[in-house]
């Protein structure tokens, strides 16, 4: 798999991924912003990757939020999920 962002211009630059959640992302960024984000190649033509221009003021890289839980937030979190659980096995049945 492979994501590149090329700066080619101060405004744009030039976006191209073969993954699929970026794919997905790029196409919805495209129904919001029609005037922002041109589609140059689409995957079906350009061996499963898009390529398209975006404002370069889009790219933003930050790390994972880390989140520090309680024992009692994780006690209360797994019997959460356990009921949602069971009710899922109970609508499967």
């Amino acid at each position: 798999m492979e994501t590149c962002f090329n700066y080619v211009e101060k405004d744009n630059g030039f976006f191209s991924s073969d993954e699929l959640r970026w794919i997905n992302k790029i196409h919805k960024l495209k129904e919001q912003y029609p005037d922002d984000v041109k589609i140059l190649a689409e995957p079906d033509v350009n061996d499963g990757c898009i390529y398209c221009k975006l404002p370069t003021s889009w790219l933003k890289i930050q790390p994972k939020r880390k989140v520090e839980l309680s024992e009692e937030r994780k006690d209360v979190l797994r019997e959460r999920l356990a009921r949602m659980r069971q009710i899922s096995s109970e609508l499967q049945d």
